[in-house]
């Protein structure tokens, strides 16, 4: 999976685009996103004040997009049972 494939795959599971980054705006706090360092993929959390918090970093796009979808899909429920 790349960028583009993990794109459409969010808006069809209905997950609001301020609630990620894929690396194409500027980071903003408390979202979770992807960004892309030489030759590196990293998974991130945002915090408060310009604070990051990487989860995990893979050397491919394809790992660093699946666990991205795993967090977005598991905040996504946690939301919906909080409601």
């Amino acid at each position: 999976m790349n960028k583009n494939d993990l794109e459409i795959k969010l808006k069809n599971l209905g997950i609001e685009e301020n609630d990620y980054n894929l690396g194409e705006k500027p980071i903003r706090d408390l979202e979770i996103g992807l960004m892309k360092e030489v030759n590196e993929w990293k998974v991130y959390q945002s915090l408060e004040k310009g604070e990051i918090n990487i989860i995990d970093t893979f050397d491919n796009e394809s790992d660093a997009c699946e666990l991205l979808l795993k967090y977005l899909v598991m905040r996504k429920n946690k939301k919906e049972r909080n409601r």
